[in-house]
C-alpha cells in the first residue's frame, strides 16, 4: 500500500470528493446518459489521486453505495419526459448494482495505485530523446490504426509498449495524443469525444502501473506479469468503459459490445505481451552489447 504521509487537508478533500461522488448519483438529472456514476467515478479516481490506494478504495465504495442507496430510498422527482429514460437507468442499476459498486473499488484503488507510480515516474524529466520516442510511439500508433485486420485494430500496442519503456507520464500522454490524431487522419462518423480520448491514454498508462505494483521495473520484465498487467488494461478500458461509454453516448447494447470486445481482446492482449517481451528482451541485450564494447 501507498506509504505516503498524508496532510489533515488532503483527508477532509478526498472526503469531500467521496460525499460529491454520492450525491452526483443522487441527483443525476438526466438518466438517460448515466452522468452521475461518470461524474463520480471521476470525483473517486481523484480522490484516490490525491490520497492513496486505501482511501481510494474506501472512497469508491462509500460513494458510490451511499450514491444508489440514496437513489433507492430518496428517489428523486421526474418529468413524464425523463420517466421511461429514468425506469431503465433504475432498471440497469438493479442489474449491475454490485458490478457498479466494484467498479468504484476498482476506480478510486486505481487512482490511489497510480498517484504511488506517478509520484516515482515524475522525477524523470522530458528530455529530446523521450520526446522523440514519444513521437515516434504516437505515429506509430496511427498509422497501426488505420490498418486493420477486420474490425480489430492493433494500434493499442504502442501506447502500451510505450508506457512499459518510457513510463506511466509518457504512456498516457502517447495514448491521449495518438487518439486526437488518429481522430484527425480517419474521423469517426460519431464525432469526437474525449472520453475516449480518455481510455486511449489509460491504455498507456494502466498496464505499466500494474506490472510495477506486481514487483518489476524495466528491463527486467516477465512474461506473466506483463501479460497481467495488459489484462487488466485491456479489461478496464476495452471491455468495460469503451463499451459503457458508448452505451451511454449511442444507446447502443451493452453486453453486445462487450462481448464482442472480450473476443478482440482474447487475441490482443496475449500477442500484445509476447511482442513487448520478444522486442524487450532484443533490445535489453543490444544496449548490455553496446554498452560492454564501450567498455573495452
Amino acid at each position: 500500500m501507498n506509504n505516503l504521509k498524508l496532510s489533515l487537508k488532503q483527508k477532509l478533500f478526498a472526503g469531500i470528493l467521496t460525499v460529491l461522488s454520492a450525491i452526483s448519483i443522487w441527483l443525476s438529472a438526466r438518466p438517460n446518459v448515466y452522468i452521475g456514476y461518470i461524474v463520480a467515478l471521476v470525483l473517486i479516481f481523484i480522490s484516490g489521486m490525491i490520497s492513496d490506494q486505501k482511501r481510494g478504495l474506501i472512497s469508491g465504495l462509500i460513494g458510490i453505495s451511499a450514491g444508489l442507496t440514496l437513489r433507492h430510498f430518496f428517489p428523486q422527482e421526474v418529468s413524464e419526459k425523463f420517466l421511461e429514460a429514468y425506469n431503465q437507468y433504475q432498471s440497469f442499476i438493479n442489474t449491475f448494482f454490485w458490478l457498479m459498486i466494484l467498479g468504484g473499488i476498482l476506480i478510486g484503488f486505481l487512482g490511489g495505485s497510480i498517484a504511488l507510480i506517478l509520484n516515482q515516474d515524475k522525477n524523470k524529466p522530458l528530455t529530446t530523446p523521450r520526446l522523440t520516442l514519444m513521437a515516434f510511439f504516437i505515429a506509430l500508433s496511427v498509422v497501426i490504426n488505420t490498418v486493420r485486420v477486420g474490425s480489430v485494430s492493433f494500434g493499442g500496442f504502442p501506447i502500451i509498449f510505450a508506457g512499459y519503456i518510457l513510463g506511466p507520464i509518457s504512456g498516457f500522454i502517447v495514448g491521449a495524443v495518438a487518439d486526437i490524431v488518429a481522430f484527425i487522419v480517419r474521423p469517426s462518423s460519431f464525432g469526437f469525444n474525449p472520453l475516449f480520448t480518455l481510455t486511449s491514454a489509460l491504455t498507456g498508462l494502466i498496464p505499466v502501473i500494474v506490472t510495477k505494483l506486481l514487483g518489476e521495473e524495466r528491463p527486467h520484465f516477465t512474461y506473466f506479469k506483463v501479460l497481467v498487467g495488459i489484462f487488466v488494461g485491456q479489461l478496464i478500458t476495452s471491455v468495460i468503459l469503451a463499451p459503457l461509454f458508448q452505451m451511454i453516448l449511442f444507446q447502443r447494447g451493452f453486453w453486445v459490445i462487450v462481448t464482442g470486445a472480450a473476443i478482440k481482446q482474447a487475441i490482443s492482449i496475449p500477442l500484445y505481451a509476447f511482442l513487448f517481451i520478444s522486442i524487450n528482451d532484443i533490445t535489453s541485450k543490444i544496449f548490455r552489447l553496446e554498452h560492454a564494447e564501450n567498455e573495452t
